[in-house]
């Protein structure tokens, strides 16, 4: 399979090279696309979209991955999957691997993940992904992560008549410690909180790591309890259920009689 690496920590971060380093063994045909510096928390942002941008590119080889091809971006991962999923660096992908990030992206606050950010990009390109993460330093095992990663590409090889976009968490163990698989909700927590503060010179950022209080059956819950968490996200799409009823109220609203130069939804 024809698998397209890429993370949020820059292009020789230890993650991306174990994750990379996997799925080579494996069989998988591997590019590199990654950012050319640490991009955390960036989301889905494409960064620049001015019209004759030109974005710095570098070309690297790696070690441990030998002939691999290996391109820094000076991106965000959303735009490099984009890239190369617009077939820009060659034939595009068949799949898009994220990670491996260090920190777990549980929850809702996977809004604000640039690891979860790259494969929703590719989705919107057609393409599927995976984007995978552990934990932070210094408990990170991306050994682990890596071996859960090439069996899930794997799997995906096999049924890649169906679209996916799959978020998947490891739990910081050995790989034959771990103790299952769960197919799992996004928690309304993640596994860490961020506080915010002012100082004299700007915004102080400090995190906060919690491993308990999660509802039962949701993701943050899964990999506290010591299991790999998969959730399918269904990327970007219209939810207009809660609208149903509101169509005529909002034409009405829109064409009242202080508003200037709607009239042509009356």
């Amino acid at each position: 399979m024809r698998v397209l690496v890429t993370n949020d920590d820059g292009y020789d971060a230890d993650g991306l090279i174990a994750v990379a380093s996997a799925l080579r063994a494996a069989g998988h045909e591997v590019v590199v696309g990654a950012p050319s510096s640490e991009r955390s928390g960036s989301g889905s942002s494409l960064g620049t979209i001015e019209d004759g941008a030109v974005i710095g590119t570098t070309e690297h080889r790696l070690p441990g991955l030998g002939d691999t091809p290996v391109f820094a971006l000076d991106c965000p991962p959303a735009l490099t999957a984009v890239a190369f999923c617009a077939g820009a660096f060659g034939p595009p992908p068949e799949l898009v691997v994220s990670g491996i990030n260090e920190g777990h992206n549980t929850g809702r606050s996977i809004l604000f993940s640039s690891t979860v950010g790259a494969v929703l990009a590719a989705r919107v390109a057609g393409v599927s992904g995976v984007a995978v993460s552990c934990g932070f330093a210094p408990h990170h095992r991306y050994d682990t992560a890596a071996a859960v990663t090439e069996r899930v590409v794997g799997w995906m090889a096999e049924t890649r008549a169906t679209p996916m976009t799959l978020n998947v968490n490891v739990p910081d163990v050995d790989f034959t410690a771990l103790r299952g698989i769960r197919v799992s909700a996004l928690a309304s927590r993640s596994m860490f909180t961020l506080r915010l503060s002012r100082t004299e010179s700007g915004l102080l950022i400090n995190r906060d790591e919690r491993q308990s209080g999660f509802r039962e059956g949701t993701d943050s819950a899964a990999v506290a309890d010591g299991y790999v968490s998969v959730s399918a996200l269904r990327g970007v799409g219209a939810d207009n259920d809660s609208l149903d009823d509101a169509e005529t109220e909002l034409r009405q609203a829109m064409t009242r009689d202080d508003v200037v130069g709607l009239a042509q939804l009356r």
